[in-house]
């Protein structure tokens, strides 16, 4: 490998294990959460809060405007020309929208409380539980404006320590109130976790000095309109994905009641986190980049390569090693009584191993500003899931939503590859091909094995299986850093630390 690229896939991976660092923490926070409100709740408590915050991430997508997402780049932008007046005038201008977009959201929630209760629960029984719960749009707005104004200024160790600190918070306050009140406990406990959120991150949003300048109606309509028009893309696409979502659970709670919401919401818990974690962790610093060079499409092409490679080499392992042992797994982080939701996360496993294929690629869309392409492709997505699960509940049943992911993104992978190839002439290199293919052959034999434990010895074939995935990710993690001085290093560190 050459030093050029050695050197950029060093910068990937370094990037990445800075912001992930705070992610794997709040992973932890949310397995412990989970695992108590698994056992706590039941599958039918954590079907009935995953409707309850399903219902709430529909509302903060359709009111929210995108302001989290495009505010960072107007921001930084500010930021990066030293004026403090223009700094001032952008962080103004944000405040006060987000504001707008927190009253909105929560007046939505109180003119639709009965439509809600009546969409998610089947009943009208859990109108005022939505009418509470009208608030917190109005605290993830405000919280999400003070996460943009971090990250955009690049107070990168604040916004990670407020991320920390707000899962942190939310553990401690949900426990107490699940242990004394049950089902009951959830309600409050989405309130006030919204609300823990919001006081963290105003206080590390406070400690920014800013200067103060005076900014009119006018300006601040024409301000943000600016922020607005670039977060359209990641609404009308966090819309339909979240209205999806919406949409599953609604039809599986109807068919089946909360207790299969909870089975579904259990292994999409489990399958959203892992591979969430590596590919969230991931775009912190790639979407930037790949931004900065997108006319240049042979390094885009490069960089989409790198990317891919780094992504395949921290999830591969991660997918193959999840379905070796989904049983376990599930019963770790939940319970026995969740064993309906094995079915459904080995197909999802599958999938999310074409998500990290796919990932990378599709920043290609927003990088060059074809928005909608991936505007498209998000709803082709989105139409294959619904109607993969649509037309095979009558086959298989709650299954059927595991399959309907791997559909979805044997779909969008395929379109966003052809997409790509065509705006940049993109192409897998032999290496990433030839990782794709070790991958994909490990987990469709994990796969089988799990399903059918035809093998006497099928658990330690699990681990021989899980093994070869970690010696290709090793081979060529090896190849990108010297994996032994870096050891030495740490190690140097900590014994530093110590004396």
């Amino acid at each position: 490998m050459e030093d050029t690229d050695r050197s950029s896939h060093k910068q990937i991976l370094k990037a990445t294990s800075i912001v992930g660092g705070s992610k794997i923490i709040q992973v932890v926070i949310r397995i412990i959460r989970n695992k108590i409100i698994a056992v706590l709740l039941g599958p039918a408590g954590v079907g009935i809060s995953g409707l309850y915050y399903s219902t709430l991430e529909l509302v903060k997508s359709a009111t929210g405007l995108g302001l989290s997402f495009s505010a960072v780049r107007d921001v930084a932008e500010a930021n990066g020309t030293g004026d403090q007046e223009r700094i001032g005038r952008t962080i103004k201008i944000l405040r006060r929208w987000v504001w707008f977009t927190g009253i909105f959201g929560l007046a939505a929630v109180i003119v639709f409380h009965g439509l809600f209760s009546q969409y998610a629960f089947n009943d009208s029984a859990h109108k005022f539980q939505f009418l509470l719960l009208s608030i917190v749009p109005l605290f993830n707005a405000l919280s999400g404006g003070q996460m943009a104004l971090l990250r955009g200024i690049r107070r990168i160790k604040e916004m990670a320590l407020a991320s920390v600190l707000g899962a942190g918070a939310g553990l401690v306050i949900t426990v107490p109130l699940y242990w004394l009140w049950g089902v009951d406990g959830i309600v409050p406990a989405l309130i006030l976790s919204a609300l823990a959120q919001l006081c963290l991150s105003l206080y590390f949003a406070r400690q920014v000095k800013v200067a103060h300048v005076k900014v009119d109606l006018r300006e601040t309509i024409t301000g943000g309109a600016g922020m607005i028009k670039l977060g359209l893309f990641t609404v009308v696409t966090g819309l339909a994905t979240t209205g999806t979502m919406y949409l599953v659970r609604i039809f599986i709670s109807q068919k089946t009641g909360v207790e299969g919401v909870g089975q579904f919401q259990a292994a999409w818990n489990l399958s959203a986190t892992y591979v969430g974690l590596v590919l969230s962790a991931m775009a912190a610093d790639y979407f930037p980049h790949l931004s900065a060079v997108n006319k240049d499409n042979k390094l885009v092409r490069r960089l989409v390569n790198e990317q891919t490679e780094v992504a395949l080499i921290l999830a591969g392992p991660i997918v193959v090693g999840m379905v070796c042992f989904i049983d376990l797994i599930v019963f770790l982080f939940y319970s026995d009584k969740f064993t309906g939701s094995i079915d459904i996360l080995l197909w999802q496993t599958m999938g999310n191993l074409l998500k990290v294929i796919s990932w990378p690629m599709g920043f290609i869309l927003l990088a060059k500003g074809r928005g909608g392409w991936y505007i498209f492709t998000e709803l082709l997505s989105n139409m294959l899931l619904l109607g993969t699960i649509f037309f095979g509940w009558g086959k298989y049943g709650l299954e059927s939503v595991g399959i309907a992911f791997v559909v979805m993104y044997i779909g969008s992978t395929s379109v966003v590859l052809f997409v790509s190839r065509r705006l940049c002439g993109f192409i897998w290199s032999k290496r990433n091909a030839g990782m794709i293919l070790s991958y994909m052959s490990l987990t469709i034999l994990a796969f089988i094995n799990i399903r059918l434990k035809l093998f006497p010895f099928w658990r330690i074939f699990s681990f021989m299986l899980l093994a070869s995935a970690l010696i290709v990710s090793y081979n060529r993690l090896r190849d990108i850093i010297d994996i032994k001085k870096e050891l030495r290093k740490i190690m140097g560190g900590c014994k530093r630390k110590m004396e």
